[in-house]
């Protein structure tokens, strides 16, 4: 018996003997074909749905159908979206496993692989020509048992559970009982670990969320993730109910989704820890100056003199300071003058201010903090760190075509992330190459000056000889050359260029070239891709 799955309608007709102009009955030949209702492949559906299968051959002399215990034939006809409630109405003899019928509805009510299978017996040869998922486009012929011929097929069907969400959540590394109805209490500021430990109905995304209660169906989320595991801080002060959206969700995939709401209330009360500076103080893309805390900020006004921020050492004018409007955890700082990205900037808070937390605490002061200035790198990011640019078309890296060596993603060796570009030589190449398209070229300021970084990492014990040059195209002026000999090896070494071009960079071209007889046994990882418009204070 072959096992095969199969594409939405699959009809095929085989003749065995001659024809001639001859008119012939209708049905006077021997036929084979077979329908579904689904429109995908492999057959996929959800629990407690129906395929409909008809046996579209002519003049067999036996047929049947045969299904799994568990499954159940349906008599039709049918709405769209009937209720399983109906369906369950519709069962045909129930536990029957085989059916004559050339028609039949089969009701899966049991998860995981199942089978359908379809036996015909012929008086003569007949071939079943179809298309299947892994095969492509088959010929399955017809056996000869005992003087008949006969075509026994199985189909695969996948019939996926219904989603049933399974969580945990854990506070100070204890494991919580969510059972109850008990109040959860949480210090504003802190944060509980929620995990998703869904597996039933095989989802493929979920999504936490905080909210209030709500009111006249109304509510209103505070804080979610749609991490596996999610550590979820509590700012705001007040009762809030959580839960999470479990989803099954693709391409040829048969959706599902359910809820789970926590039955205990999380209560956010007034934090017993000082209200302070967390994390690090960073500029915006439009140059504010964004300054995190442990808590809320309630709101104020004309509070500038208790702050200071230094450029180069030297006071700026401060145009204004305001919690932030979309996370009031967030102080967001104006100056009155521009800043650039070479400035080193310090931030400081003054005691006196008067400033509040929404659980009534006063900030700790602070003193000449740093701030990080905003970067800008024009690749894009899976190609900048080689994360998610792999031999992926468009926006990825791969081997020049020219290229003689072994060019790979690999996650031997990382500067940042868990991946970077692996180039391996061996004797008897001469070169390694490898280059990127962007699907979007990067546009660049003909006056300005740009920089250009890149990290590269020689493994220890490589024997190698010569150069290597970047190209950013459609410039085909050389950057960045460099000598592989006396380089370091066994560490990431940052190599860094200047340069000014008028044309957009829409390819990235990089070359190892060996000197001598290309002897050269060595291997080399590229990481960390940079490009970023030089900025000067005037």
């Amino acid at each position: 018996m072959k096992k095969i799955y199969l594409i939405a309608v699959v009809l095929i007709t085989a003749f065995w003997g001659c024809q001639d102009d001859d008119y012939d009955k209708p049905n006077s030949f021997s036929d084979v074909g077979l329908y579904h209702s689904q429109a995908q492949a492999p057959l996929d559906i959800n629990i407690f749905e129906y395929i409909t299968f008809a046996n579209l051959s002519q003049n067999f002399t036996h047929h049947e159908w045969t299904i799994d215990e568990g499954n159940f034939f349906l008599e039709g006809p049918f709405q769209w979206r009937d209720s399983m409630e109906l369906y369950e109405k519709q069962i045909i003899n129930p536990g029957e496993t085989k059916s004559e019928e050339k028609t039949i509805n089969v009701y899966f009510k049991k998860s995981g692989w199942n089978e359908v299978r379809m036996f015909n017996i012929f008086d003569e040869y007949v071939e079943f020509r179809g298309y299947s998922f892994e095969r492509g486009y088959y010929t399955q012929p017809a056996e000869n048992v005992a003087g008949k011929w006969v075509i026994d097929t199985t189909l695969m069907v996948y019939v996926r559970d219904t989603i049933v969400p399974e969580i945990e959540v854990k506070q100070g590394g204890s494991l919580l009982d969510i059972t109850g109805t008990d109040t959860i209490y949480v210090e504003a500021g802190d944060a509980l670990e929620f995990t998703d430990k869904t597996t039933i109905g095989e989802p493929t995304g979920r999504n936490w969320f905080i909210r209030t209660f709500p009111v006249d169906g109304q509510t209103e989320q505070i804080a979610g993730s749609n991490q596996e595991v999610a550590n979820i801080v509590f700012k705001k002060l007040g009762v809030f109910q959580g839960g999470i959206n479990v989803s099954r969700s693709g391409q040829n995939i048969p959706a599902d989704n359910d809820r789970l709401i926590i039955s205990r209330p999380f209560k956010v009360i007034p934090s017993s820890k000082p209200f302070e500076l967390t994390g690090n103080i960073a500029e915006q893309e439009d140059e504010s100056i964004r300054i995190p805390f442990n808590g809320e900020f309630t709101p104020f006004f004309q509070k500038e003199a208790f702050f200071e921020v230094k450029v180069n050492g030297t006071p700026f004018a401060i145009a204004n300071v305001e919690v932030d409007a979309d996370d009031a955890t967030f102080l967001n700082i104006t100056l009155e003058d521009p800043i650039y990205r070479p400035d080193v900037i310090t931030v400081s808070l003054l005691d006196g201010s008067g400033i509040e937390s929404t659980d009534t605490r006063t900030p700790v002061s602070f003193t000449d903090e740093p701030v990080i200035m905003h970067d800008v790198n024009l690749f894009p990011p899976g190609i900048a760190s080689v994360e998610d640019g792999g031999f992926q078309g468009d926006d990825s890296w791969r081997a020049w075509w020219s290229n003689q060596g072994t060019v790979e993603v690999s996650s031997e060796q990382a500067a940042s992330g868990s991946l970077s570009l692996k180039c391996t030589l061996v004797p008897g190449q001469n070169k390694v190459e490898i280059g990127c398209d962007f699907s979007q070229p990067i546009i660049l300021d003909p006056d300005a000056d740009y920089i250009f970084k890149y990290k590269r990492y020689i493994a220890p014990g490589s024997t190698i000889s010569g150069t290597s040059g970047f190209w950013l195209l459609q410039n085909w002026g050389q950057k960045g050359w460099s000598n592989f000999g006396g380089e370091a090896q066994g560490e990431w070494i940052q190599k860094e260029f200047t340069f000014k071009q008028s044309q957009p960079i829409s390819q990235i071209y990089a070359r190892a070239l060996l000197d001598g007889n290309a002897d050269s046994d060595a291997v080399i990882y590229y990481d960390d891709f940079y490009i970023v418009k030089v900025e000067e204070r005037p």
